[in-house]
């Protein structure tokens, strides 16, 4: 995990080890964020569209409503600046860093590949020159190697 290719907080390389995770084939789209939440932030409406305009908070209240309707154990707890993660629940979180990371570049089918599935971002990524100005529906690029859409480009993550 890491880099050493630019001074950022992201140095040096280090290893880190995970435990087994899940994380979604594509980004939440507006259609899923609504039916959890019952309403829509996002600047550029469409049910297949990622959402957007929302910050980490409102991404964890997500979590929270979407594992209830599910019928799943909540992940996190607590309020504000108090807010906890039980890893050992069964429910809804946001990856860790780690985890990220691992799923962007491939995991342990990873080609290193500069960008997540491929050297050309225009195979795997809505960007600055090829997006209109505005998030494009989830899935339409090639996925990466663990079968995971939009992990480089469309909304930028946190």
């Amino acid at each position: 995990m890491g880099s050493n290719d630019i001074a950022t907080e992201e140095e040096p390389v280090h290893d880190v080890t995970l435990d087994s995770f899940y994380l979604g084939k594509y980004e939440v789209t507006q259609k899923e964020w609504k039916e959890a939440m019952g309403n829509n932030p996002s600047i550029y409406t469409g049910d297949d569209l990622p959402v957007d305009n929302i910050d980490w908070y409102m991404a964890v209240e997500y979590c929270i409503k979407r594992s209830i309707k599910d019928g799943l154990t909540p992940c996190y707890s607590g309020s504000g600046d108090d807010i906890a993660c039980n890893f050992e629940a069964d429910g809804y979180r946001l990856p860790t860093e780690a985890e990220w990371e691992y799923a962007a570049v491939g995991g342990l089918k990873s080609h290193d590949y500069e960008y997540s599935g491929s050297n050309n971002p225009d195979e795997v990524a809505w960007h600055e020159t090829n997006c209109g100005d505005k998030t494009q529906p989830v899935g339409l690029k090639k996925p990466n190697e663990l079968g995971i859409y939009d992990m480089s480009g469309n909304i930028w993550e946190w």
